[in-house]
Parts: C-alpha cells; sequence; structure tokens
C-alpha cells in the first residue's frame, strides 16, 4: 500500500514552499519508513493542514500497510496537539485513516469526489466500453476537426516547449473565464510562476504530460496532466471558445487518453469536479473524506466557523463550474441533434 501521489512528491511539495510558503511552517511527520507532509498558518487561531491545501486535489501520505498507516497516524495526532484545529481534506475514503480518525472522535464529512477511468488494456478496448454516442464521437470528431483546419498534436518534451505551451493554456484559461467575469484560478504571477516550476522539474523526470492541440498553427486546446507510477492525473484545461464547436477538447482528450493506454497507465485521474465531460469519457466518482478535530476552546470555535464559511464557499464554486459545463454540454448536444 502506498496511498502518496504526485502531489506529495518533493518537486511538487518544495515548489509549494517556494511560492507559497510565506507564513506558514512546514511539517514532515514521520514514523518509520512512512511519512505525511503537514503545514501550519495562522497567529493567534492556528491550523494544521495538508501541506499544498489549496492547490493540490488530492491529501495523502506514505504508507505501506494498515499497521504502516496506522502508526503514522499516531504521530499526525501527536502532531495536531497544539494547534487550535486541524483539517486535513482531501482524503480517499479508503485510506485507513478515515477509520483511525473515526476512532480518534474527529469529524469525518464527505469530501468532493474525483472521477476515475480504469484503463484497460488497448485503445481499441477503451473504445469500445464507451456508449454508442461517445464512441462515435471520439471516432468523428477528429476526422470533422481535420477537415476544418490544418491540425497538429504535440506533447512538449523541451523547455522552450514547456514555456510556449504554458502561455497558451494560461491565455486560454483565462480568456474562457474571463468570458464569465471571472479571472480563472490560473491568473496571478504566483500561480503562473509556481505551475511553470512544477512542470519544469516534472519534465526532468518524465512526469509531465502537457499537449497541445494547433489549428492552423494557433493553440486551440491546452491540457496539462501529470504521470506517476501508473497514474494518469489530469490537473487543468485551456481552450479556444471560439472553436467549442468543433469539440477540441473531445479530441485532445482522446489523444492524451490514447497515449496513457500506450504507456501502460492503470488509471487516468480527473481530479476534483464532477463536470459531465468526465463521465461520457467513462469516469467513475473515487470518494474522499474530510478529516478535522477543533480545540473546545475560543479559538478553536473560530476557526470552525471560518473553516465551516470557506467550505461552503468552495462549494459553490466548485457547483457552479460543473454546472456550466453541464449546460454547455447540453447547449452542445442540442445543436448537434
Amino acid at each position: 500500500m502506498h496511498n502518496a501521489t504526485i502531489f506529495q512528491t518533493r518537486p511538487y511539495l518544495m515548489a509549494y514552499r517556494r511560492h507559497f510558503g510565506r507564513g506558514r511552517t512546514f511539517h514532515r511527520v514521520r514514523e518509520g519508513g512512512a511519512c505525511a507532509w503537514l503545514q501550519s498558518k495562522g497567529k493567534t487561531a492556528q491550523r494544521l493542514e495538508w501541506w499544498g491545501a489549496g492547490i493540490h486535489d488530492i491529501g495523502a501520505a506514505k504508507y505501506f500497510d494498515e499497521a504502516s498507516a496506522r502508526a503514522l497516524w499516531a504521530r499526525i495526532e501527536a502532531t495536531a496537539q497544539p494547534f487550535h484545529a486541524t483539517l486535513l481534506a482531501q482524503v480517499e475514503a479508503a485510506s485507513p485513516f478515515v477509520e483511525c480518525a473515526r476512532e480518534s472522535g474527529w469529524s469525518v464529512s464527505d469530501g468532493e469526489a474525483c472521477p476515475v477511468l480504469s484503463l484497460p488494456d488497448s485503445w481499441d478496448d477503451y473504445v469500445r466500453s464507451l456508449g454508442k454516442n461517445m464512441r462515435e464521437q471520439i471516432k468523428r470528431y477528429p476526422k470533422r476537426l481535420e477537415k476544418a483546419h490544418a491540425v497538429e498534436y504535440q506533447m512538449a518534451q523541451t523547455s522552450d516547449e514547456v514555456r510556449v505551451a504554458l502561455d497558451d493554456l494560461f491565455r486560454l484559461h483565462g480568456k474562457r473565464w474571463r468570458a464569465r467575469g471571472q479571472s480563472g484560478v490560473l491568473a496571478t504571477p504566483r500561480r503562473q510562476a509556481f505551475h511553470r516550476e512544477v512542470c519544469e522539474e516534472f519534465l526532468k523526470r518524465d512526469w509531465l504530460r502537457l499537449w497541445t492541440l494547433r489549428c492552423d498553427g494557433r493553440a486551440a486546446c491546452v491540457l496539462l496532466s501529470y504521470a506517476y507510477e501508473g497514474r494518469y492525473s489530469f490537473f487543468i484545461g485551456g481552450f479556444e471558445p471560439e472553436l467549442m464547436r468543433l469539440s477540441v477538447g473531445t479530441c485532445l482528450f482522446a489523444k492524451v487518453l490514447c497515449g496513457a493506454i500506450e504507456e501502460g497507465a492503470r488509471e487516468f485521474d480527473f481530479l476534483r469536479g464532477e463536470e459531465e465531460y468526465k463521465y461520457r469519457f467513462g469516469a467513475v466518482n473515487r470518494p474522499y473524506k474530510t478529516l478535522c478535530h477543533f480545540r473546545d476552546s475560543p479559538r478553536g470555535r473560530l476557526l470552525q466557523a471560518r473553516i465551516g464559511v470557506e467550505s461552503t464557499l468552495m462549494d459553490a464554486v466548485h457547483r457552479q463550474f460543473s454546472a456550466a459545463h453541464r449546460d454547455k454540454a447540453a447547449g452542445k448536444a442540442s445543436q448537434e441533434q
């Protein structure tokens, strides 16, 4: 058993610390060969959470079996004692930590599900597993696009290609959000600098899967994924709204999924967000839990209320994002009929 993901690797954690570490203290909690990476913040009301909270989609730790996980949990509990609140979000429901938290009297609530696609041995097997409509679309849409434009698919393999692809990703992602009157999660220079560093470090280790679809020489869609220990994690994407009618996202996802299968990946994790398109590709929800403990004190209760408000706001944002995808998909389907 090894629950750690690419978001708990040293290059990711160190990049996070460099770009978002101000005002935070970082903790490596160890027990034998097991390890959890935590961070704390706050001066008067102090909280403990996963290292990388607010950026990555999965909270996890490194352990080897249930006994190893339980021993590590005891160390996590001891580390949490001085803090007014501990919030461990997005813990996979199957993790031994969930039962450990219940036994310790912690609050256990539903996190946000991550749609995950189990990958077969071949692309043909995958296509056969899809519903009839999606099976036809994944074959027809790329051909339709190639009739309308000169099409090029490219996975970034050099630092220059990564730089150009990220420029296009930030531009396309921002363009789509600005159309809604919002800035999007990639708008700030600090966020962009963080993702540039992560992508450069992952490129060196062959963990980066940054794909661009160009139409007539211009980026029409960019998808950023990571590959680590047989698991693809799709982080974020951007596409040209003017080309949405040609389903450029579907075309590029098909290319990325085909590449993942050819590499021998076991699963493709779409991460947080229950957007409709993920299920059309065959993904199934993987449940996650949030583990919380609040000290019975004024500051503990203050943090409990504050975290409750933060969670409500984030849930509203994610629901709005997912609904927007469903509405667009429904409108697009009606246009194609």
